[in-house]
């Protein structure tokens, strides 16, 4: 699991070893130095006669790149650092110099172009987490001029970022101004959660953490992005004595007359998770599709532990979330029934638990926040280029204000919740952006969910109504009456604190890996390759069913440790 923190907490872990003496810039240094001669000596090149041009601000980044540019001065390198500002890091700036590296003090953009274009590495250490909001000038122009030579440049430098990339958010992730892209940043003490969420972390590259001492002070993480290893521990194996009821019992209404592929798609992630059971309790029409390519399926009432609902605009979701919502097992609400969650949230001020699992995209994700009238810290209404700018902020906002977990997709899903930490999974390729592929992950989200769901006496079952024909979720009878329409809590599914929102980040990072088996890419490829090394390769273009059809293999993979 990679923890991420924000500017405040990491500052705070400092604060203790700083005022013991302990000698952070130089260990600092030294691994980033370590780190640069690593990625040189990957590609087969020397660290002897390589150009190294340094950009250096006033901060303890700038030092960390000053003091490490020596250590590859004495390597033999060729450095010269570029200071923007009058003020700098002095005693990096002399050990520099006394190493044989040459000084430019008050650079111009010019000057700094120039370096960068006669470098094979550039070290950016030119802001640190305590920035705030757009860069400023010179650093504005030096950011903008310098990232516009990286994407001219016949070869591309390796861009080495000091702690995080400058002009990032370093807390939200989000892009304010101009930046410079990194192939590989080199992180200090903690990784920052700026790192792992869009649209910043395509500014990031690679991450690797130095490990500086800094975990005895650590709070509460702000970000968390789960791993295999991660994902299972979190995996209920079944044993010998477990049967299709222990196994966890999903329900899935999905799909329509007009979108009959939902249905589909939603139940066959569901199974490809390996619960005991899935029901499908969908229009009749669509359930002829589904029990055709999945036998397996129960088209029948009986209890479920958890509910995936609203993928393919089925008609019936309002009545059968409102219904499962009264009960309080986990649902997972995608799609169609997004809408009905807001509308309840806006008449009544309902808030709905952490067990139910909102699956907006930023589309989606936007209405919502217009429905509750949500705004940013700013005031600004959510829009979706707002939410694309900052999503861990619009997922933050909306699972304060519903009270829900919730997962904003894109291309890295956010997880939040209105307890814990969020969460931040990406590595999927681009091709697993196609129609669908949002059905496959409410569905495997519902089976997950199921599993983990613990149960004392639920009995949630489903009868057609004789006015529609449609399947809609009622009480067992007890023994003097028909079956009436939910009206009171079941027994509860306990699902401690924060675990809807893991569970949720375990089935993405099963999706990002699904998808990526799919369309012939490594997982968490980088997305450019730097100094001639090869690029990564591109893949092929897939479909929502062969995600859903790689599930079995990529939960045995993790569970494998392969």
């Amino acid at each position: 699991m990679l923890r991420t923190y924000d500017a405040a907490t990491v500052r705070a872990a400092e604060e203790p070893l700083l005022a013991a003496g302990e000698p952070l810039m130089a260990r600092a240094a030294r691994a980033l130095a370590n780190a640069i001669i690593w990625e040189l000596r990957r590609r087969s090149i020397r660290v002897s006669g390589t150009r190294i041009a340094i950009f250096a601000g006033a901060g303890n980044n700038g030092g960390d790149a000053l003091y490490a540019g020596a250590y590859l001065a004495r390597r033999g390198a060729a450095v010269v650092a570029a200071l923007p500002l009058p003020a700098y890091h002095r005693a990096g700036a002399q050990a520099l110099e006394r190493a044989g590296g040459t000084l430019i003090r008050e650079a111009s953009v010019a000057q700094a172009v120039e370096v960068a274009r006669r470098s094979a590495v550039w070290v950016d250490g030119l802001l640190g987490i305590g920035a705030r909001g757009p860069a400023r000038e010179p650093l504005a122009s030096w950011l903008a001029a310098l990232e516009s030579e990286r994407l001219v440049s016949p070869v591309e430098p390796l861009v080495v970022a000091v702690d995080t990339p400058s002009g990032i958010g370093v807390d939200d992730g989000a892009l304010p101004g101009p930046y410079l892209s990194a192939h590989l940043t080199v992180t200090m003490g903690a990784a920052k959660a700026g790192l792992v969420l869009d649209p910043a972390r395509r500014a990031a590259g690679r991450i690797e953490v130095v490990e500086l001492g800094f975990a005895p002070h650590l709070g509460e993480a702000s970000v968390l992005r789960l791993g295999d290893s991660d994902v299972a521990d979190l995996w209920r194996v079944p044993g010998a004595e477990d049967h299709k009821y222990t196994r966890g019992v999903v329900g899935i209404v999905a799909g329509s007359v007009q979108y009959p592929g939902a249905g589909l798609l939603t139940t066959t992630a569901a199974l490809a998770a390996g619960p005991g059971m899935v029901r499908y309790l969908g229009e009749s029409e669509v359930a002829e599709l589904v029990i055709t390519a999945h036998p397996e399926v129960v088209a029948a009432p009986g209890r479920i532990q958890a509910l995936a609902v609203g993928s393919g605009d089925p008609p019936g979701a309002p009545a059968l979330l409102h219904a499962a919502l009264k009960d309080g097992s986990p649902v997972v609400v995608d799609a169609g029934a997004l809408p009905t969650i807001a509308d309840m949230e806006a008449r009544a001020g309902a808030r709905f638990g952490e067990h139910v699992v909102l699956t907006p995209h930023a589309g989606e994700a936007a209405l919502l926040a217009a429905q509750l009238d949500l705004r940013d810290g700013d005031g600004t209404p959510f829009s979706r280029a707002v939410i694309e700018s900052c999503p861990v902020a619009a997922a933050r906002a909306l699972a304060a204000q519903l009270g829900a977990t919730v997962v904003l997709k894109g291309s890295v899903d956010v997880v939040a919740s209105p307890s814990g930490p969020c969460y931040a999974q990406g590595g999927a390729p681009g091709w697993r952006a196609v129609a669908g592929a949002g059905d496959v992950l409410a569905g495997l989200i519902g089976a997950m969910l199921a599993q983990h769901a613990v149960v004392a006496e639920h009995a949630v079952v489903a009868e057609p109504t004789e006015v529609t024909g449609r399947t809609e979720l009622t009480e067992p009878a007890d023994g003097a009456g028909a079956p009436t329409a939910i009206d009171a809590p079941g027994a509860t599914a306990c699902l401690a604190p924060g675990a809807a929102a893991r569970i949720a980040a375990a089935a993405l990072h099963v999706h990002a890996r699904a998808a990526a088996l799919a369309a012939g890419t490594p997982f968490a490829a980088p997305a450019r390759s730097a100094l001639g090394e090869p690029a990564p390769a591109p893949g092929r273009p897939i479909s929502a069913a062969q995600i859903a059809a790689r599930i079995p293999q990529v939960i045995g993979q993790i569970l494998g440790g392969a």
